[in-house]
């Protein structure tokens, strides 16, 4: 396939536009018209910038598949064929093939350069070596005009701040017939669990499931992506599992988000999904659930890391790398005394910088700072705000500690639903 000059190329590549090659006239070799371009045909399973295999053409009323290889000269609203013959059998869709302008071209797909959904206005496709290859798409606001008016009258000039790399696009392929594609999970790894939590959100409900079942290949992440998303479309998304693939979700989460989640889960699920959980995760979460949501206990996570007053740097550290807790519980290591008892907290940057063989209670650079169980959310926030605690211990009437809250989970718990919503149009 080649092609004159439509748009000039800094770097000497032929590139077509799709809305350039659809409705185009199809000649053959002599300049007779046979027909006109329906679509073009690619395959989007085999990674990196995906093949052309050929277009649809419909010729005499049948669509017909034209092969890549017999496509010749493209421009000036025409395609000019190559060779003496053409098959005449009709065009079925094989398994894996995507059509462009049919699966693709005006569809939301997931710019992951920047975290959101944009709109394929129009595709580039480019040559090079092994033939042509989906190259970018455009998403700017013009598109849709382009994919209005017939070529050549479409050849508007395309706006290169709008252009996106096909390397940072991720298509949605499950409304596509019998492709059986899965959305790969590769690309959405690069986006933070938040952003990607934001575009399910932001998605229709077809494309939130198909972006929840791409992360299922990687539990954690699904895991992280289930406790960034609200409450709404964490139960949306639930209602279709199983209670032991519920239970699977839910056991990668924090257990204060678990216990959060299935108290908005129906009733009659609650027990079945969490006598599914692992035992110890299980007592976890039954703990949490005896408390008021708002209440210092209904806001800490029972996960943190504490060592004893005679504990050397060293020690503490290795208490820190064994934990495999989320960085925001890591924070401050807290120290207890022989009876359990909380003794004060150490920042987890004064660790790394002090020697390994210093005693960690001559770190200590707070102490009493403990809240109770059921202290109220302003009490909460009034205390790490007057301290500065990114972290604060939760204690019994033992002063035992038995949990944690972390600033973040008090920015959330005061977060207005207002601004949650007002952060989702953005994202729409």
């Amino acid at each position: 396939m080649t092609t004159s000059a439509t748009e000039p190329s800094p770097s000497g590549v032929a590139r077509l536009w799709l809305t350039e090659i659809t409705r185009s006239r199809i000649v053959d070799r002599a300049g007779e018209r046979l027909g006109r371009v329906e679509d073009v045909i690619v395959r989007l399973g085999t990674g990196g910038y995906p093949p052309v295999t050929g277009l649809i053409g419909r010729l005499a009323g049948r669509q017909l598949f034209v092969p890549s290889d017999r496509v010749g000269e493209v421009a000036g609203g025409r395609v000019q064929l190559t060779g003496e013959t053409l098959s005449l059998l009709r065009f079925e869709r094989r398994q894996g093939e995507v059509l462009l302008h049919n699966d693709v071209l005006g569809r939301r797909v997931i710019s992951v350069d920047t975290g959101r959904l944009i709109i394929a206005a129009d595709i580039q496709l480019t040559a090079g070596r092994g033939g042509w290859k989906v190259a970018g798409v455009d998403s700017s606001p013009r598109g849709g005009l382009r994919r209005l008016l017939p070529p050549p009258l479409n050849s508007l000039r395309h706006d290169g701040r709008y252009f996106v790399d096909w390397s940072q696009v991720e298509p949605f392929v499950g409304h596509v017939p019998s492709s059986r594609l899965l959305m790969p999970i590769r690309r959405l790894r690069r986006l933070h669990p938040a952003e990607i939590a934001d575009i399910v959100e932001s998605a229709s409900h077809e494309e939130g499931e198909e972006i929840i079942t791409a992360v299922h290949a990687d539990p954690e992440l699904e895991a992280d992506v289930f406790e960034e998303l609200n409450t709404e479309h964490q139960v949306e998304f639930l209602r279709t599992r199983s209670d032991a693939e519920a239970a699977m979700v839910l056991a990668g989460m924090g257990s204060d988000d678990a216990a959060d989640l299935i108290t908005e889960l129906d009733q009659e699920r609650r027990a079945p999904i969490l006598a599914q959980l692992p035992p110890a995760k299980q007592a976890k979460v039954r703990a949490l659930l005896s408390y008021s949501p708002e209440s210092g206990g209904g806001l800490m996570s029972p996960d943190f890391v504490a060592v004893s007053e005679s504990a050397t740097v060293t020690e503490a550290l290795a208490a820190v790398r064994a934990a495999g807790l989320s960085p925001q519980v890591l924070a401050d290591v807290f120290l207890t005394d022989a009876s359990g008892r909380l003794v004060g907290a150490v920042p987890l940057v004064s660790l790394i910088q002090a020697r390994g063989n210093s005693g960690v209670a001559k770190l200590v650079q707070r102490g009493d700072t403990a809240l109770e169980a059921g202290d109220d959310l302003p009490e909460v926030a009034r205390l790490m705000t007057d301290f500065n605690l990114s972290v604060a211990p939760v204690v019994d009437d033992g002063r035992r500690i038995i949990g944690v809250i972390s600033v973040d989970d008090v920015l959330e718990a005061m977060l207005p639903d207002s601004w949650r919503r007002r952060s989702e149009a953005d994202h729409g």
